[in-house]
């Protein structure tokens, strides 16, 4: 008897995998939509518009918290030779996010950069923040 619940839970799990893997991936409304994700020390504003279910621009924004100043390449130019490199790496990894989703269409298709994966994942969050509405 337990050797026949456990085949039966076996195939229902794989089953209930199977049906969630071929889910179709949630069509795209057209529309301008704002997402944004705040932590402890930045806040990240992303502007997506969707044309004919693709995504035909975006646009990010990430502001530091303390300053509330857009991280461009002045970000950073007040600290510590190091930290500014540090920050000026961060800042010029991450830019190229918003153009490599208009690329590929789909925020889990854009790699992280080294350098920038906590803007990334800042940046993935506002993106699903905005497609979900």
């Amino acid at each position: 008897m337990k050797k026949k619940n456990f085949k039966l839970s076996t195939i229902l799990i794989l089953f209930t995998m199977f049906v969630t893997a071929c889910g179709g991936k949630k069509e795209l409304k057209d529309g301008t939509f704002e997402g944004n994700y705040k932590d402890d020390s930045s806040t990240v504003k992303v502007v997506i518009t969707v044309k004919d279910k693709k995504i035909v621009d975006c646009i990010r924004e990430e502001r530091d918290n303390k300053t509330n100043k857009i991280k461009d390449e002045s970000y950073g130019k007040d600290d510590a030779d190091f930290n500014y490199k540090q920050a000026q790496k961060a800042v010029k990894n991450s830019q190229g996010y918003a153009k490599k989703l208009v690329e590929v269409q789909d925020i889990d298709k854009v790699d992280s950069v080294s350098g920038a994966t906590v803007s990334y994942k800042r940046f993935k969050s506002a993106v699903k923040d905005a497609l979900n509405k």
